[in-house]
């Protein structure tokens, strides 16, 4: 693992990949629970009891201002449910037909307390969902989902996200 200054990681935290890139000013709060490859940039938050699963091929990137609420389910692959294949991690590989993808967090997007993400989905640059929302589809930038599945509700503005950035020294 490798993370940069001012990290912040409870004792509490199970990441089984040792393939993870963390950047500077990172919190991940108790109860994180991660199976995948993680690429996490600058300024980031996770909170508390946030699930990320996949397994050693899939990843999570969560690039720098993105951030999870509590709660949060992430899934990087699935077993496909209506191939005709078997389900199930200890099921031989053969009998078993898995989409194996990467989950991004663009730049100052976050995901409200219990959201659902499924796998391949992109959350487009400053685009939120809100609480107990399941997102089957990338988002557009700087758009507010809700809902089951997650619909766009209206726009987001992006002049405080950048001045900050821009503050901290980053090039938006």
């Amino acid at each position: 693992m490798k993370t940069g200054i001012d990290f912040y990681i409870n004792e509490d935290v199970t990441i089984k990949s040792k393939d993870v890139v963390i950047g500077d000013h990172v919190a991940i709060d108790k109860g994180f629970y991660c199976t995948t490859q993680l690429e996490i940039g600058d300024y980031v938050h996770i909170a508390p009891y946030v699930t990320v699963t996949g397994g050693k091929s899939a990843k999570l990137i969560m690039e720098s201002f993105s951030g999870f609420a509590a709660g949060c389910r992430i899934a990087c692959s699935s077993d496909s449910y209506t191939s005709g294949h078997l389900m199930n991690p200890v099921i031989p590989a053969k009998y078993r037909k898995v989409e194996i993808t990467t989950v991004k967090m663009e730049k100052f997007s976050c995901l409200g307390t219990n959201c659902v993400v499924l796998p391949g989905v992109t959350i487009g640059e400053g685009s939120v969902v809100g609480a107990n929302s399941l997102v089957t589809k990338s988002t557009e930038p700087w758009t507010i989902y809700v809902g089951t599945p997650a619909r766009a509700v209206g726009v987001r503005p992006k002049e405080m996200c950048y001045e900050f950035a821009r503050e901290m020294g980053y090039d938006v």
